[in-house]
């Protein structure tokens, strides 16, 4: 078996299911040592990496300073960031909640913009900051004004720290999905989630961006076979 992160520390977030769950699994199969955070984790201490191909579990609110630096203080060094931590609640514009759409800014600027700042103070010479961002930072669909504006924030700010980035010598990417058979689709009717990518499918393609260090794929853009949703 392929091992193309072996040794590598690497940071996912959102890492107790969907996307992040399979990217976490994923690097740990390929030599990883992974440190996969998520609220749902009961887990509130780093003591540092794991060995290569385990996944520590720890909880973490993204949008939280001062837990971010805690979490991140313990580990010297980050080859690989995921941000994929992600909430998502859709609704028409006239009945949106106010607190539904800070939570979705919170998480997905707010948090991306924290854990990215700690990882790149933890890369020197080279590593890799991947986004997990949406489809919705380009198009536009009914019932997502804030899940859009969450994704656009998301978006701005990888543009930026890509820039960034370079003087320390590490990449960033942001991958913007379709649709993708996650539990942000629970509950939510008249989609055919068979015809959808699979997390495992999609994890698989960021590996392969994290593989080629000499590509510098700022922005990639990835659908299910028949289109966005």
């Amino acid at each position: 078996m392929s091992q193309r992160f072996e040794g590598k520390i690497c940071v996912v977030t959102g890492a107790s299911s969907g996307i992040g769950r399979a990217i976490a699994q994923a690097l740990a199969g390929e030599g990883g040592r992974v440190i996969g955070f998520a609220r749902r984790f009961e887990t509130t201490s780093v003591p540092g990496a794991p060995d290569a191909g385990a996944v520590l579990e720890a909880r973490l609110d993204v949008s939280d300073e001062a837990m971010v630096a805690d979490r991140f203080a313990a580990l010297d060094r980050v080859d690989v960031l995921i941000n994929a931590a992600g909430d998502g609640y859709f609704a028409p514009f006239d009945e949106a909640s106010v607190d539904d759409i800070r939570t979705m800014l919170d998480v997905h600027v707010i948090g991306t913009f924290l854990c990215s700042r700690e990882a790149l103070r933890r890369m020197n010479g080279s590593g890799h900051v991947i986004n997990i961002g949406s489809i919705a930072a380009r198009d536009t669909f009914e019932g997502s004004a804030g899940y859009t504006a969450a994704k656009m924030g998301q978006l701005g700010i990888g543009r930026v720290l890509t820039l960034e980035a370079r003087e320390r010598g590490a990449l960033v990417t942001t991958v913007m999905p379709g649709a993708v058979n996650t539990p942000i689709w629970d509950g939510r009717e008249g989609f055919d989630r068979g015809k959808m990518m699979q997390p495992d499918d999609f994890a698989g393609l960021v590996l392969d961006i994290l593989a080629r260090p000499g590509l510098g794929t700022a922005e990639v853009t990835v659908t299910p076979p028949g289109g966005n949703l």
